[in-house]
């Protein structure tokens, strides 16, 4: 499918894409690019990558597919010293959990690169780990990626990009870019916000007496603090906006208390309850 993918950032997300793109043979070479020898080392080490470069230039030099897999606070130097190297009709995508800030920082470095085809997508894959490490083939195995296109996509570039996430495994769907952040306000960010909110409210000697509930509510606050002040920054609107309606149906449920309404109580957790039954039935009969 590709000659030449350059991930910048052959971490979590950029390391797992470039294992599936050498194992499954859908691209020739995958060139890693990062900023830590080390870092750069793993992805070799644990087969994410073919070579390696700290040279963002030199790096993305003569690819047919870039992806852009940094903290978005590292793309417009990115795109500063990529873009002068970009061949011509090259694919450019990016897999930031956040899109319509993202756009106008890519868009803005690729004013004089009008034959640079970008595509924004977002794998709805991780984990609360980071880095090459924690990398793997089968990440995006039964996922979601969401595409993002702009209004000069060609259908080609859209169908390229859409046939390789399918490769990696995802299943794909297409979405305006603000529409795309209101719902990761809603079902990624604001989430993450809420189990670090958790774990704030308990001390340390608490914490250590929880059992599973806790654990597994709060599993996604042992994300990096720095990656999600990052995606915060990028979204801040929206999340807000998720915050405060969460915050609403918190109150709900500490008014029924107050008023001893336990009735009200139970058609909320009743509701709760069929929505997330009603996702998972959805999600293991899409994937089968």
């Amino acid at each position: 499918m590709f000659r030449k993918a350059a991930i910048v950032g052959p971490g979590l997300i950029g390391g797992s894409m470039g294992m599936a793109l050498r194992n499954r043979k859908l691209a020739e070479t995958v060139v890693g690019i990062g900023r830590r020898r080390e870092s750069l080392r793993r992805a070799l080490d644990v087969g994410a990558v073919d070579e390696c470069t700290m040279h963002v230039g030199e790096g993305v030099r003569e690819a047919d597919l870039v992806v852009l897999a940094t903290p978005t606070a590292a793309f417009e130097a990115i795109m500063h010293e990529a873009a002068p190297q970009f061949r011509p009709e090259v694919i450019l995508t990016d897999v930031a959990s956040t899109k319509v800030r993202v756009i106008e920082t890519i868009s803005a470095a690729l004013l004089e690169r009008p034959d640079v085809a970008y595509i924004p997508t977002h794998p709805m894959a991780g984990s609360e780990q980071s880095g090459p490490l924690a990398a793997r083939e089968d990440l995006f195995e039964g996922a979601v990626c969401i595409i993002t296109p702009l209004t000069n996509t060609c259908p080609e570039t859209r169908s390229t990009i859409r046939r390789m996430w399918e490769a990696l495994g995802a299943r794909t769907i297409s979405m305006s870019p603000r529409a795309h952040d209101r719902l990761v306000a809603r079902i990624s960010h604001a989430p993450h916000l809420a189990a670090a909110a958790l774990m704030a409210m308990v001390d340390d000697n608490e914490a250590r007496l929880a059992g599973g509930g806790l654990r597994d509510t709060t599993r996604i606050a042992s994300g990096s603090p720095d990656l999600w002040v990052d995606i915060c920054r990028s979204n801040r609107e929206q999340v807000r906006r998720a915050l405060d309606e969460y915050v609403q149906v918190l109150q709900r449920m500490a008014d029924a208390l107050r008023d001893g309404d336990l009735g009200e109580l139970k058609n909320m957790l009743h509701e709760a309850k069929r929505r997330r039954d009603r996702a998972l039935a959805d999600r293991e009969q899409e994937s089968s």
